[in-house]
């Protein structure tokens, strides 16, 4: 935790868009500690424990060596077209759907699964919850 006076606000604020004051606050507070450093390699182990990293190099050597995109500009908007095609694919019908042409998305680009696993997303989450409240002090309109 770092040696600074925890940031305070509601939980209303907390809710809602930040300013970009409070918001550099909190990146400063995080950045100053552990905080971004525990927070990318919690996200790192999961996506490489879940096989989502093994997909996503195989899918961008895919692209590359199909001849789909030349530079890393290209590739990263393929990319992330592709986890966001791949994601709302999973959350719509419960897993990836194979559905031809849609977003530029083939079939064979659908052996390469990029949509984000739940258990990245669900520890995700838990780990930036716990370094949040290392360096804020959330009230709830409860709190006396």
């Amino acid at each position: 935790m770092s040696s600074s006076k925890p940031i305070s606000m509601t939980s209303t604020q907390a809710h809602n868009t930040l300013p970009d004051e409070l918001r550099n606050a909190l990146y400063s507070q995080l950045l100053s500690g552990n905080g971004i450093r525990n927070i990318e390699g919690n996200l790192t182990h999961e996506m490489q424990a879940t096989g989502f990293m093994a997909n996503l190099k195989g899918y961008i050597t895919h692209l590359y060596r199909s001849g789909q995109c030349t530079t890393h500009s290209e590739a990263m908007t393929l990319v992330t077209e592709k986890i966001r095609h791949d994601t709302q694919a999973k959350k719509s019908n419960g897993v990836t759907n194979g559905v031809n042409g849609i977003n530029g998305h083939s079939k064979e680009n659908d052996e390469y699964d990029l949509s984000l696993p739940d258990r990245v997303i669900r520890e995700g989450v838990k780990t930036v919850r716990m370094e949040l409240n290392e360096v804020c002090d959330i009230t709830y309109p409860d709190d006396k």
